[in-house]
């Protein structure tokens, strides 16, 4: 493996807002988009990979990792613009923007917004804002159905909704370290699961989108299931989707040799 150049890290204030990232490798920019049980960090697995072909910058959405959320106002919008604040920031007039989850919503909300800025568009086990009412509907009646989980009395990495209930037993150290890097957060923003759900795209807007699209779903996800995936994904005519195996709904991080494989052949078929 080469060694991986060191880009610019720190802050930028926006928007009366601090907002916290990294920069490595060269090359045209990735954009890694973290999901709600991350932060720039949860992507320790594919910068080291994807930095030995592109420039990949990964960041804190607001009330995440080390950005602010001061003004109480984080949620897809402010995401977006954040993002674009960021790519001027590093000067970067085009990148490939990758959205995890809740970093689906930000990274929709920016291409809709500024179209001419990204090269590509990696949707990875989200609904992005995309979804017509029935399926929607279906989502939220389902997210009601799980209820939120109590608060555990001891350290065990099983029944996680976001990774997959067998992942200690496959690598318990990763399994933990997950759960780590989600709990440095602290808490999350109130109002993020409301804001993402508010957040739906005008669906003929989308259906009219030129930029390449790539849907990813874990076979096993069960807050966003392969069929519902496939299902949003009908909305963009020329998307491409893959089903990742054995994985939950995180597999960038569950299986990331697999994932970062179908990006970096997806990025690929681009140029």
């Amino acid at each position: 493996m080469q060694n991986i150049l060191i880009g610019p890290q720190g802050f930028i204030e926006t928007a009366g807002e601090s907002i916290y990232f990294e920069s490595y490798g060269s090359g045209e920019a990735v954009v890694l988009c973290h999901g709600k049980g991350g932060n720039h960090a949860i992507w320790y697995q594919q910068v080291p990979i994807l930095a030995q072909h592109y420039q990949v910058i990964t960041w804190d959405q607001r009330g995440f990792g080390r950005s602010s959320n001061r003004l109480g106002k984080a949620g897809p919008s402010a995401a977006a613009e954040d993002l674009q604040a960021l790519l001027d920031h590093l000067q970067v007039k085009q990148a490939h923007l990758v959205g995890q989850s809740m970093g689906g919503w930000a990274v929709m909300a920016s291409t809709l917004l500024w179209p001419e800025r990204t090269k590509s568009l990696v949707l990875a086990d989200t609904l992005a804002g995309l979804a017509p009412p029935a399926i929607l509907d279906e989502y939220i009646a389902a997210s009601k159905k799980r209820g939120t989980a109590p608060k555990p009395t001891h350290l065990s990495m099983d029944g996680h909704a976001i990774i997959a209930a067998d992942s200690a037993e496959k690598n318990l150290t990763r399994a933990f370290l997950y759960n780590q890097i989600g709990r440095s957060n602290g808490p999350v923003p109130a109002d993020a699961s409301e804001r993402i759900r508010e957040a739906n795209f005008d669906l003929e807007q989308v259906g009219k989108m030129e930029t390449p699209v790539l849907f990813i779903v874990g076979e096993h996800d069960a807050i966003f299931p392969p069929d519902m995936i496939r299902r949003v994904a009908t909305v963009i005519p020329h998307a491409q989707l893959v089903e990742i195996p054995e994985a939950d709904h995180s597999p960038y991080f569950e299986t990331p040799e697999e994932w970062n494989r179908v990006v970096l052949d997806f990025w690929k078929s681009q140029k």
